[in-house]
Parts: structure tokens; sequence; C-alpha cells
């Protein structure tokens, strides 16, 4: 079956926080598709080319090379189809390999969603796909073509939260001149404010108490 280009320009969909103008880098990658269903082996699907991951500009080359009987069979069997991503990003190679429910791929019609996953600096560190579907298989479809209809979103990856660092000195100076100008007020207990000299007493008393035993009346 001829590889059939689908040239299409997908909307990045942003999935975090992070800002895309935030990456370090934004080299362009490769990102070959190989698929399987089941335990066959693995044959070629296409590849993504990402021109650009900040503004979001890839195209897509890609074609089932399985016919809409192997999918409904592997459904029916109830096995995995397997998507392994062989990535080229600044110099580096990396293999990814994720996996969906063939039924739910196969009532779909072949409409899946890969998504690539970014970090910070700029880098691919995932590929994974899933379907539009719901998570369970209703039962059959009717015959289709078995062409995918593939939608490419990239995954930014979030900041952490940063703590107010500028607030709480602040609030540590603010306590620091409040006690220099004796503003604030010890509202401890009695105990709590000498419990370091109330309890050696206490431990003197009992030692003392323990040596020295009454003696029996006669």
């Amino acid at each position: 079956m001829a590889l059939q280009p689908v040239l299409q320009f997908i909307v990045v969909c942003l999935l975090s926080i992070a800002s895309k103008g935030e990456l370090e880098s934004d080299a362009s990658s490769v990102i070959q598709l190989s698929h399987s269903l089941g335990s066959q082996p693995f044959e070629t699907r296409g590849q993504i080319n990402v021109r650009s991951l900040k503004s979001g500009s890839v195209n897509i080359q890609q074609d089932s090379s399985y016919d809409w009987k192997d999918y409904k069979e592997a459904g029916e069997a109830n096995e995995f189809y397997h998507l392994e991503a062989f990535v080229k990003y600044n110099g580096i190679e990396r293999t990814f390999l994720t996996s969906t429910k063939a039924c739910l791929l196969y009532e779909s019609q072949l409409a899946d969603i890969i998504t690539i996953h970014v970090d910070l600096l700029g880098n691919i560190y995932g590929v994974s796909v899933a379907t539009p579907h719901s998570q369970q298989c209703t039962g059959t479809v009717p015959e289709f073509e078995p062409n995918f209809n593939t939608t490419v979103l990239i995954s930014y990856m979030e900041h952490g939260p940063v703590p107010d660092v500028a607030m709480y000195v602040q609030k540590v100076e603010q306590e620091k001149v409040a006690k220099e100008r004796g503003e604030t007020k010890d509202n401890r207990s009695f105990i709590a404010k000498y419990w370091m000299y109330i309890v050696p007493l206490v431990l003197v008393f009992m030692m003392s108490g323990a040596s020295n035993p009454e003696q029996p009346s006669r």
C-alpha cells in the first residue's frame, strides 16, 4: 500500500501552564513511526516532522499498512495496538513505545491522538497515543477505509510551585523589628515559658524520694 502524505498542520494544544516561549531549545525534530497489532512484527506507519516546538508547526505523513479487518480481528481478540516512535532531535536519538486497545482504535475508525511531550529545555521526553473514543469498546462499526485521521498535540512540562521568599523575609523582618520595640507579647502559658526550669526540679524531687524511702513503723 503506497505511503500517503497527509499534510496536516495541527493547532498545538497547550496542555500545561508553561509558556512555549520559555523553551530553551527549538530545534527541528523527526519522529519515525512504526506500529503493530498484538504480537505481530512492527511495520512502518510514517513520520512526523516537527519544524518548531514553539510555534507548533508539524507535518505528518503516514499510512495504515493494515486492512480494516486486521483492526477488527485484533479488537475482537482483545489485543493492543502498539506505536513505536523513533525520535531524532538535537543530535539525540531515542525510542518510545506506547499502546492503546485495538478495539478503541477500530471503533474510532483510526482516529487517534499522538501527543509529543516536551520538557522546559525543549527536549522530547515522551510520545503517547490515545483515541478520542470512550474507554470501553461497544461493538462493531461499518466497513471503512483504513486511513489514519491523526491529531498531533504537544504537551509542555509545567513549572512547579515557586515559594514566595520575598513575603517570608518581609514577615521575619517585621517580627524582628516588633520584638526590638517590645510590641510583641508572649502569650504562652507559665509551663510553656519555664518548662526548662520546672522539669529538672521535678526530676530531682523524684530521685531524692526514691533514694530515701520512709522507714516502716514498729
